[in-house]
């Protein structure tokens, strides 16, 4: 991962879980997404649907400028806010998901956790650090 010296030498708060962590997660969360998301393109149709997908690829681009904004530009304050939009956008996303197929919105729920949980991290990195 890019600027890792950098991020080695933040303090941190202590529930910070172990690097390796985030390449087990990760890779979990983004296939439950990838289902969640096919069983709404595949399950549902109309206008809901097409709502659901756009709210999906906004929070997913959300979701991918969070590492160039919080490893590559080292701005913890910016990754901060990203979270905060892409947490605010994934809430909606979920409850969409949900009143589409149950199915779809149970499986982003690990993801909407996780993400509230980096938030935390994010926040107490922000909080001792700037």
């Amino acid at each position: 991962m890019q600027n890792m010296d950098w991020y080695h030498n933040l303090v941190k708060p202590e529930l910070t879980p172990p690097d390796a962590w985030f390449g087990i997660v990760w890779p979990i969360l983004y296939l439950m997404m990838a289902v969640a998301l096919l069983v709404i393109l595949f399950k549902s149709s109309g206008r809901q649907r097409v709502v659901a997908a756009v709210l999906f690829l906004v929070q997913l681009g959300l979701n991918l400028s969070w590492s160039p904004t919080f490893f590559g530009a080292q701005n913890i304050s910016g990754a901060l806010l990203v979270l905060a939009a892409l947490w605010l956008v994934l809430s909606v996303t979920v409850i969409a998901f949900f009143k589409l197929n149950k199915a779809a919105g149970w499986l982003m729920i690990p993801y909407w956790l996780w993400t509230s949980f980096a938030f935390y991290l994010n926040f107490e990195i922000w909080r001792l650090n700037v």
